[in-house]
């Protein structure tokens, strides 16, 4: 794979880094293209939302990730924790980015679920981006595998374990990858017609995100051969994700009982 994806005068360009771009750029484009019926009627409020995002992003996913993979005893975890080729951990992500967005609302006095649910569909297609970029850099590998479709990481420079370089691995990061991308097109093409038709109620996307994510997410663990341990013989990975589960669950029954709103 490619960590590094150029180098010029010194400065390297990290593959994870700039596909993690790409899907933003991307992902506001769609975003923009739906300002309207996110309730977002000054150009500033857009922007400031993408802003909120990253940021809420930023923070939810660096943290936990910190958390599941840097010792805190070790002299790493200052590096790890503001470093821009490091990994992230996009269940953190989730609570950082919904606190973010629930603060943007309240603030700018905005349907903090109707925001939520166009952040939501977006959100798994802007994540097939950074799972490429897992690929990329050799984060999120997957277990010793001897499927025909295994691959092989061989850059040391990649975050691939050295005893594992040149082993065949599942690819892990791009059954998620593929994942998120079903996801994405089963919100954006059977989903959201009927929420801005009003069919339902808002907050009703967002949960039916949380809950697709939290079972692809369980699945995957599965074949992660950098899965950190948790408690009852589930990864730390499973354990979140239905944590999640149950959240989407929450979410989804809680705006069943709302109105339905057209958009």
């Amino acid at each position: 794979m490619r960590p590094v994806l150029f180098a010029f005068c010194g400065l390297r360009v990290y593959t994870y880094g700039a596909l993690i771009a790409l899907g933003g750029a991307l992902s506001a484009l769609i975003w923009n293209a739906k300002r309207g019926r996110m309730g977002l009627k000054r150009e500033d409020d857009f922007w400031l939302l993408i802003n909120v995002v990253l940021f809420g992003g930023f923070i939810g996913g660096r943290v936990l990730y910190v958390i599941e993979y840097v010792p805190f005893t070790g002299r790493e975890l200052w590096a790890a924790a503001f470093s821009f080729n490091k990994g992230f951990s996009v269940l953190g992500a989730f609570a950082g980015v919904a606190g973010a967005v629930w603060l943007f609302a309240r603030r700018r006095k905005l349907d903090f679920l109707r925001l939520l649910d166009y952040v939501s569909l977006v959100a798994p297609f802007w994540h097939v981006f950074g799972r490429l970029g897992c690929f990329a850099a050799g984060c999120c590998y997957g277990r010793p595998s001897r499927m025909p479709w295994a691959v092989r990481f061989t850059d040391p420079g990649s975050m691939v374990p050295p005893e594992l370089l040149d082993t065949p691995l599942h690819p892990a990061q791009l059954y998620e990858a593929f994942g998120e991308l079903g996801i994405f097109l089963a919100l954006y093409f059977l989903v959201l017609p009927r929420s801005e038709r009003g069919g339902t109620a808002p907050g009703t996307l967002s949960g039916l995100y949380f809950i697709s994510y939290g079972v692809l997410r369980f699945a995957a663990e599965f074949f992660r051969g950098d899965a950190a341990p948790g408690l009852l013989g589930l990864t730390a990975g499973q354990a979140l994700s239905l944590a999640l589960l149950a959240s989407g669950l929450a979410l989804s029954a809680w705006a069943c009982r709302r109105p339905c709103i057209q958009s």
